[in-house]
């Protein structure tokens, strides 16, 4: 709530000055620009659609990175609402269709974190590259960037929301927006701890290093991984879920799995 000073006028409260003024990066944050890939299924927790403690449990987290100085991006999956292809699997629903009702599915998911960052003082702002002007920006690289600058979160929709093309998965969009941004990094927040060497149901080993080309169909799509590869770009698999990874692996510490150019 705002506060009345001395001559009168209303000061913004604490909560809407929080991340006003663009924070110096911490001297031990590795990545000053990053983009968080959220998969919807990490928003759903044990609910069917979105756990709201979930929600504002990755917001808190998302929180602590714009705290520490860093900039930050997010594209978030829809698939905790729709999921296309089991759609197209199960109905023959044509799969344009099927994915832009999950492209509409993003939007709502990016409009939920604002709402969450918002409450926890954090200035975010959705942009959509299809028209929604009551709820989103239309998608611009430039104003995205200064929002960026100025120290707020931008959060792109993302199946086809995030690039204007409904075939284009996530993952995808998430690794164009973060080479249209200059991210130094794509931090791939999930419910699971990392990549493993099998499936993750079955006990087996997180990986904590893989190259882009050992990677292909373990954790990613593989025009996602071409986006990130050719622009130098690692990405960070890592449980979103557990508190203190986002800090973790914005530190440089050994969360998840790191994605990148060699498999050293």
């Amino acid at each position: 709530m705002a506060r009345q000073t001395k001559n009168g006028r209303y000061a913004p409260s604490n909560a809407v000055m929080a991340n006003h003024l663009k924070t110096k990066p911490a001297s031990n944050v590795k990545w000053r620009r990053v983009l968080f890939k959220i998969s919807g299924s990490a928003l759903a927790g044990n609910f069917r659609n979105i756990d709201p403690k979930v929600a504002m449990q990755i917001a808190g987290e998302v929180a602590t990175a714009c705290r520490l100085g860093v900039e930050v991006a997010i594209v978030v999956g829809g698939r905790n609402f729709f999921c296309g292809d089991t759609w197209v699997s199960a109905t023959g629903l044509d799969r344009p269709t099927a994915y832009q009702i999950g492209m509409m599915a993003t939007v709502m998911n990016s409009i939920l974190l604002q709402s969450a960052l918002e409450k926890l003082g954090i200035q975010a702002r959705v942009q959509s590259a299809f028209s929604m002007p009551e709820v989103a920006e239309p998608y611009s690289r430039q104003r995205a960037v200064r929002h960026l600058e100025k120290g707020r979160v931008v959060i792109f929709g993302g199946i086809g929301a995030g690039t204007g093309n409904p075939l284009f998965t996530t993952d995808t969009a998430a690794a164009l927006r973060a080479s249209e941004l200059n991210a130094d990094a794509v931090l791939k927040g999930t419910n699971v701890n990392g990549v493993f060497d099998c499936h993750p149901d079955n006990d087996n080993v997180t990986l904590d290093h893989i190259s882009f080309r050992e990677v292909v169909s373990k954790s990613m799509d593989m025009m996602a991984l071409t986006y990130c590869e050719e622009n130098g770009i690692p990405v960070v698999v890592f449980n979103m879920l557990e508190p203190g990874n986002v800090s973790r692996a914005l530190c440089g510490d050994q969360v998840g799995t790191l994605i990148g150019q060699t498999d050293g």
